[in-house]
């Protein structure tokens, strides 16, 4: 992931007072790869749930290539007995005429999309989220606003988001080495996918929980992000399949 001296952008100082925002706890990420399972992990913490973080990290499925896909989290959520829905804007797997579809019918549609595309990670994905709606999961298109963070927050939930870090961080594009270790070069390089947390509005802002204690946007793992900035990064984040808001309840969800 990048360091700090790689950005240009900064995040915003912290605003509003803390009781405007979900006490969401986070650790740091072990290592590039981990950021969602950690972002899981606080979740989970904010919930009422408490495991040591190596052992979800060891249990949640992840990619050959490392990493994990939102999906993913949102079976073991499910595995857990929690209500998990999807927001997607995952259009490479997606087509926007399934928006209204069943869970049955959607699933009958992933299934006939994988007779005519291919490749590993599409494969991943397409059958995990064939995975998650068997298991009760759902999977809603609605549009990506500041509106739809809000309805979360007002019930007091936070929202565990994929995003293109590039894009966020306005970084140098990374290759991942075999020991798990993010490496900066804008030839060899390519946009990356990051996991975040996000804990509450404030007119503009969002508050936004990272795994990645070195994040160029704040000092630690918080800081505030113009909403419209976010949601310009959650939206790229479809160019590595993370292009996905994943929010869990107790019990059902609205």
């Amino acid at each position: 992931m990048p360091k700090k001296a790689a950005s240009g952008v900064t995040g915003h100082a912290l605003t509003g007072h803390r009781d405007a925002f979900l006490d969401v706890a986070m650790l740091p990420q072990p290592d590039d790869v981990t950021c969602g399972p950690t972002c899981l992990h606080a979740v989970y913490d904010f919930l009422g749930q408490t495991e040591p973080l190596p052992r979800l990290i060891e249990r949640v499925n992840s990619l050959k290539d490392g990493g994990t896909l939102a999906v993913f989290l949102g079976i073991d959520a499910l595995e857990r007995g929690y209500a998990a829905r999807l927001y997607s804007y995952d259009f490479k797997v997606f087509d926007p005429s399934w928006r209204d579809l069943s869970n049955t019918a959607l699933i009958e549609r992933l299934n006939a999309q994988l007779q005519f595309k291919k490749g590993k990670r599409f494969t991943a994905s397409s059958r995990a989220y064939i995975e998650f709606l068997e298991q009760g999961g759902e999977i809603a298109f609605d549009d990506l606003t500041p509106a739809l963070f809000d309805e979360a927050f007002d019930r007091r939930r936070p929202v565990l988001t994929g995003l293109n870090a590039t894009y966020l961080y306005e970084s140098m594009r990374e290759y991942t080495d075999r020991h798990n270790r993010a490496h900066h070069d804008d030839l060899r390089g390519a946009a990356v996918g990051h996991f975040v947390v996000l804990c509450g509005r404030h007119g503009d802002l969002v508050r936004v929980a990272d795994p990645y204690y070195e994040n160029p946007l704040g000092e630690g793992h918080f800081y505030d992000v113009e909403v419209q900035r976010l949601v310009r990064a959650i939206l790229l984040g479809a160019i590595t399949y993370d292009a996905n808001l994943l929010v869990l309840a107790r019990g059902r969800l609205p």
